[in-house]
């Protein structure tokens, strides 16, 4: 690998686990434990979630190597050794941040190794320089969506993230799949509250203005991370997002949001402001 090693990652490894915890990352095809993570056990849900991610990265990063390395699913296990894990629903800001970042590192590293490896180089140095979990999960969103904004045209940008979206429970189609997006991520502790209001012009189909009040995953005043927001929207519809318009409100952001169609996909990682 270029830039950090697969030994760096090992050693985040070792730093996230503990002799003695109710946690574990399994195979969600097996129910057990594979490399790097067999053995290793976590003190809470958060610091297994993101194990769950570090371990998913590292694997993909091997299996650059030898082609042989199963593909994983690797979920959160709390339970005895050797007992079946129960796939749930995220119930945290880093679990929840972690699951995305694990169905994207499996994407990138099959096409876009150094956008890739740019996350990780990322992440590790974030990792040296907080241990806030939640500061520290955003960060590899946050890492991730640069990463695939800087490195890859709009149209591999979508591909990327429709696939991405394939690889997490697929969410119910219903008539509002902004909204119920929305409403996913404020669940998720990735928003404290958000407005949402018809659109009278927009690109593409059932365009919205969202009003997000402290949208946690942050770049600058002038660009917006909007990945989680087009993830969440690709677990619903086949039809690929776009964020048109952004801008910067004093506590959060306002975002023209809409279902393309036939339209470019623009905007689907970091959208810059308007204003």
């Amino acid at each position: 690998m270029v830039g950090r090693t697969l030994a760096d990652i090992r050693d985040r490894l070792s730093e996230l686990s503990v002799a003695i915890g109710p946690y574990r990352v399994v195979s969600a095809k097996t129910g057990t434990p594979p490399f790097p993570v067999s053995g290793m056990q976590f003190p809470d849900r958060e610091t297994a979630a993101e194990a769950a991610s570090v371990a998913t990265a590292y694997r993909s990063a091997l299996r650059r190597y030898d082609p042989r390395v199963t593909v994983h699913g690797l979920i959160v296990c709390e339970a005895p050794w050797g007992t079946d894990a129960v796939r749930t629903a995220p119930s945290s800001l880093p679990e929840y941040c972690h699951t995305v970042a694990g169905s994207l590192f499996e994407v990138l590293s099959g096409r876009h190794r150094s956008v890739e490896q740019a996350v990780i180089d990322s992440y590790l140095e974030a990792a040296e320089e907080t241990e806030n979990r939640e500061r520290l999960c955003l960060a590899m969103l946050e890492s991730m969506a640069t990463a695939i904004a800087d490195n890859l045209d709009p149209e591999v940008q979508a591909d990327t993230l429709r696939e991405a979206a394939g690889q997490l429970p697929r969410k119910p189609s219903g008539p509002e799949p902004v909204r119920d997006a929305i409403a996913d991520l404020e669940t998720a502790g990735l928003v404290d509250e958000a407005a949402i209001e018809p659109a009278a012009v927009g690109p593409g189909r059932c365009a919205r203005y969202i009003t997000l009040q402290n949208y946690r995953p942050t770049l600058s005043d002038l660009r917006c991370p909007v990945l989680p927001i087009a993830v969440e929207l690709l677990r619903r519809t086949s039809i690929t997002p776009q964020m048109a318009q952004a801008e910067r409100t004093a506590d959060g952001w306002r975002l023209l949001v809409s279902l393309a169609g036939d339209q470019p996909a623009e905007g689907l990682s970091v959208v810059t402001t308007t204003a």
